[in-house]
């Protein structure tokens, strides 16, 4: 029982349906056209023929009567049978031709006050009963075998057609319909040859509007798969490669502990080294983490109102007892209040490490400078170093992970590529400028 979910099926049933309603509306119709077009001329002649014999009676004519009345009754152009039967008050025969049915002997005529027709089944007749004016009334009917036999044959034949039509408009609708499920199952023979090592394939477009459409959503969900599947591949290659070093070293240092000589000095010493190694695991494991949470708009969905002025000098205030340990100057210019829209702790994780980088990457008497402003409806963040600056290559490949350049200074080289992202969740741009003996400018901008 598969077809009766088959859409082909449906939609082929429900033309039907709807086209056998039309149909059958329009089959109704016509034979009622037809059986009108056979007893309307009918009618109208016999009640003309009882009616003119009734005006003559009327007149005072009724000498001739029964004559005239044989001879009307003896057309038989309409069929034979013809009977004519001409009353009077009290329903008085006046004149009559013509065998009458049995059902109509002792009718009374003058019934009604218009002409009816009723048609006697038993004899096959066509009556016409006319009722009673000015003294006179009247019954005429007909032998109508051969009328019934021609709406017989008129009604088969409108059925036939009706059922042939019916057919007709079936079939071309399952014809039709092929079509469009015959896209859609190209379109799922497609889809089903696409695997993971196959997402940057896209669908191409179909001939059907509907089709054409469907393929377009499937290809922008089948860009956001390959998306997130690279995303996850480069993680997992970036998590491999970075964590392999500091491990390596951690466990190389606590063997060299272990195997070594047994002082508490060299001990401490291993210890301090180990927990070094341990730091940098953690800094790299909150990295990458919080790398992989901005590519994959984590933070967009907790956006909040914030005040960038206020974060910035949170951040100067937090770092002061560093720079004042290595003697360096540290200022903050935000003189108005600046508010975007984002996420408050990613956008304090951007300033923290522009401002780490430049206390890293200078020497301890370089001043480093935070100013934030607003400027044609953009938020602008500005920090700024006096230290030896960056090289053109290094400049180039400053946003890329794991990039350190020639500084001898640590660090994974994620902070800079974690700025990017950040700032590129919250449609934001940076941009850094570098000159040799000069200094370091890099400035944020955010909606």
């Amino acid at each position: 029982m598969s077809w009766l979910r088959s859409l082909r099926a449906r939609l082929t049933a429900l033309f039907l349906v709807i086209a056998g309603a039309a149909i059958i509306g329009a089959a109704v119709l016509m034979s009622s056209v037809v059986e009108h077009a056979v007893w309307g001329p009918l009618d109208a002649e016999l009640t003309e023929e009882i009616e003119t014999l009734c005006t003559l009676v009327a007149a005072g004519q009724v000498e001739g009567m029964q004559a005239a009345t044989a001879a009307i009754a003896t057309e038989i152009h309409h069929g034979p049978g013809k009977f004519m039967r001409v009353l009077g008050p009290g329903d008085t025969i006046i004149a009559q031709a013509g065998r009458v049915p049995e059902v109509l002997r002792g009718a009374t005529a003058a019934i009604g006050r218009s002409a009816q027709t009723i048609t006697v089944r038993g004899d096959a007749m066509r009556v016409v009963r006319y009722p009673l004016r000015q003294g006179c009334g009247g019954v005429v009917g007909v032998d109508v075998r051969r009328h019934v036999g021609t709406l017989v044959r008129s009604r088969i034949a409108i059925a036939a057609s009706a059922l042939v039509l019916l057919l007709t408009l079936g079939a071309l609708a399952w014809a039709v319909t092929a079509r469009a499920t015959t896209e859609i199952d190209r379109l799922a023979g497609e889809i089903a040859t696409i695997e993971a090592g196959s997402l940057d394939r896209r669908l191409v477009p179909r001939r059907t509007l509907e089709v054409d459409r469907l393929a377009s959503v499937l290809n922008r969900l089948l860009a956001r798969l390959e998306s997130a599947v690279t995303h996850l591949e480069r993680f997992t290659t970036d998590a491999a490669h970075e964590l392999r070093t500091p491990v390596a070293a951690l466990r190389a240092r606590l063997e060299v502990a272990i195997s070594g000589p047994s002082d508490a000095d060299a001990y401490r010493d291993g210890l301090v080294d180990a927990l070094e190694q341990t730091e940098r695991l953690a800094r790299l494991a909150e990295d990458l983490l919080t790398l992989s949470a901005v590519e994959a708009k984590v933070g967009k969905a907790q956006a909040e109102d914030v005040r960038l002025d206020l974060l910035a000098r949170e951040v100067v205030d937090a770092l002061e007892p560093v720079a004042q340990e290595q003697g360096r100057t540290l200022s903050c210019d935000a003189p108005a209040a600046v508010s975007v829209r984002g996420a408050p702790q990613l956008l304090k994780r951007v300033l923290l490490n522009l401002v780490d980088n430049a206390f890293r990457h200078t020497p301890a008497d370089a001043p480093v400078r935070v100013a934030v402003s607003r400027r044609n409806g953009v938020a602008a963040v500005v920090v700024e170093d006096r230290g030896p600056g960056m090289s053109p290559d290094d400049l180039e490949h400053a946003f890329q992970r794991f990039a350190r350049g020639r500084t001898e200074a640590g660090g994974a080289g994620l902070g800079l590529a974690l700025c990017h992202e950040i700032v590129a969740a919250h449609a934001g741009r940076i941009d850094l400028t570098s000159e040799l003996g000069r200094g370091t400018r890099v400035v944020v901008e955010l909606p």
